[in-house]
């Protein structure tokens, strides 16, 4: 498990520069080795120029002899313990040699470069003919010279990398805390952020690797931010609303206590009775309506049926339209009438859109509830026989606890908010119409037809 990001990049960094350094290394090694070899072959090349020149211009031995031992004394003793060379005439003749190897034949070399053992060492040789003299001019140079030289460079390669170790690591470390400032700075900006402070994040200067991951934060905080808003808001509307039905509720069962007579006290119960109702219902309403939300509402979609699912609705409300003696009808099952969603969600919106009519639509009346496919959409359309809503209110029908004046029909003035709130996370449209006959009013409600696209999304 990976404890710390900073410590795990440094080390795995610095693990990283040490293998890629002892490959160089190894690499620089084998060819400083060969480019070392190539310059040293070059100056085998020219010492045997130069013992060339002092045999075609020296008059006898003797005079050879004398410039080369000239020469020989101005170098060091390195040079000359390192380095030994032989003439040889035609007739196999030793003509001259160097002081340091005069008893190992050296005739027999062949031309150019080779490889040779003398007294148990490793010598690199180089032979040829001079054109002038005749004489075979042999030159070579230990081997010991030309790998301490690769050592040594291989060495001071080494030197300047365990120098410069401490640097990388230092260089390291500040750049991955550059790379890393983004999210300290996300980190300290919500560990200190106060608990109801639920505002995104700011995402700017933030690099690409990391940005998904506060996009997602900021989503999570806007979703806690309207889970929060819809509790603040249930709380303040079950105090607004409840406050009045209690103390109604109060000021009846206060009458049937102090009622002289039977009649009295039963007609109090009797409102104490209604009051508990209408609390209950704008209690179930509100909790219905905190319930809902993005991230809970659309969860468990499928292909419904709607028609199907707007009868099972309508035989638990046909009860209650017979109270009324209102006459409540189901239209005919398109051939086609399936759409995607959640069916708790969607039967919560039929019971309020079709409840809705019931209550505002007088005794006697008549509600029509239709279900039609149409260009695409499948419409769910509710029809009363009511008094209807002005043109200039339909809009606002849909706030919440809105309730047009003069009403007398029993509410909360929620239902038809959560309808809207229900059909929004559906992707429908609601809209209100006057019926053909002008009376009453049309409730329709627009869903995009299923397809085989979705079904691909939900497979």
């Amino acid at each position: 498990m990976i404890r710390s990001i900073r410590h795990f990049l440094l080390i795995s960094l610095l693990i990283s520069i040490t293998v890629a350094s002892s490959i160089t290394a190894i690499g620089n090694y084998l060819l400083d080795k060969r480019v070392t070899q190539t310059y040293l072959d070059g100056q085998l090349i020219k010492i045997f120029s130069f013992i060339q020149i002092l045999t075609q211009t020296a008059k006898d031995n003797g005079n050879i002899r004398q410039q080369v031992a000239t020469f020989f004394s101005k170098k060091n003793t390195v040079v000359t313990k390192n380095l030994l060379f032989q003439v040889w005439d035609q007739n196999t003749k030793l003509l001259l040699y160097s002081t340091n190897n005069s008893t190992n034949s050296l005739a027999d070399a062949p031309i150019g470069f080779s490889d040779r053992q003398i007294q148990n060492s490793n010598w690199r040789v180089y032979a040829a003919y001079d054109p002038t003299s005749r004489a075979k001019i042999i030159v070579a140079e230990l081997y010991d010279i030309r790998n301490k030289l690769a050592d040594d460079i291989t060495l001071s390669n080494a030197y300047i990398l365990l120098l410069t170790y401490p640097l990388f690591g230092v260089l390291v470390w500040v750049i991955i805390g550059l790379a890393l400032r983004s999210i300290t700075r996300v980190t300290s900006e919500i560990s200190n952020r106060a608990s109801t402070y639920l505002e995104p994040v700011d995402a700017s200067n933030i690099p690409i690797e990391i940005k998904p991951l506060v996009v997602e934060l900021n989503q999570l905080f806007i979703r806690l931010k309207l889970a929060f808003e819809r509790n603040k808001r249930f709380a303040a509307d079950a105090a607004h609303e409840l406050r009045t039905p209690l103390a109604a509720l109060k000021t009846q069962a206060q009458v049937a206590l102090k009622a002289d007579n039977e009649i009295d006290r039963h007609t109090a119960l009797l409102k104490v009775l209604r009051g508990v109702d209408r609390s209950s219902h704008m209690v179930a309403q509100l909790l219905t309506l905190s319930r809902l939300g993005q991230e809970e509402a659309l969860s468990d979609i499928k292909p419904l049926d709607l028609h199907k699912l707007t009868s099972e609705i309508l035989a638990y409300l046909v009860p209650v339209a017979l109270e009324k003696h209102i006459e409540i009808e189901l239209g005919q099952a398109p051939a086609d009438a399936i759409v995607l969603g959640n069916d708790i969600s969607l039967g919560i919106l039929i019971r309020n859109v079709v409840d809705n009519a019931i209550r505002y639509t007088p005794v006697g009346g008549e509600v029509t509830v239709e279900i039609i496919n149409k260009n695409q959409k499948v419409i769910l359309r509710v029809t009363d026989s009511g008094s209807g809503i002005a043109p200039e209110l339909r809009e606002r029908v849909f706030e919440r606890f809105f309730r047009v004046l003069g009403t007398t029909a029993s509410g909360s003035g929620l239902g038809l908010a959560i309808v809207t709130q229900i059909a929004d996370l559906h992707h429908a449209k609601v809209t209100l119409d006057t019926p053909s006959n002008g009376i009453g009013l049309q409730f329709n409600i627009a869903f995009p037809k299923f397809s085989a696209a979705h079904q691909i999304i939900v497979g």
